[in-house]
């Protein structure tokens, strides 16, 4: 199961943190981890070239992580809270088409 832990600040996301694997077919082959990791993969570009923020990002096999740079101005976390939002809303979406594959948690600092 790919669990999707979403980092907030006051309720506004500013990070999150995607891990494990889908297991809906062989290594290379899985459409919901792939699905998955190019949404994930987007927003990071969304963030980081798109809005030009600067965000903490790690990708390794099995978990990708980004945060925001604590020194996020007001309007740079409002705008990476639009991309953000976009991304949950896609994985929601698979988690509706492919129920068992994906849960979601929230993680308040």
């Amino acid at each position: 199961m790919i669990t999707v832990t979403v980092t907030r600040e006051n309720g506004s996301p500013i990070g999150f943190r995607v891990s494990g694997h889908a297991n809906m077919g062989e290594y290379g082959e899985d459409l919901v981890c792939a699905a998955v990791s190019a949404i994930v993969q987007t927003a990071i570009l969304g963030i980081t070239e798109v809005c030009h923020i600067s965000a903490g990002v790690s990708i390794e096999e099995g978990e990708t992580t980004c945060i925001l740079s604590q020194d996020a101005n007001p309007d740079e976390i409002q705008s990476a809270g639009i991309v953000f939002n976009t991304m949950i809303q896609g994985l929601r979406s698979i988690q509706a088409s492919y129920p068992g594959t994906l849960k979601f948690r929230n993680k308040e600092v």
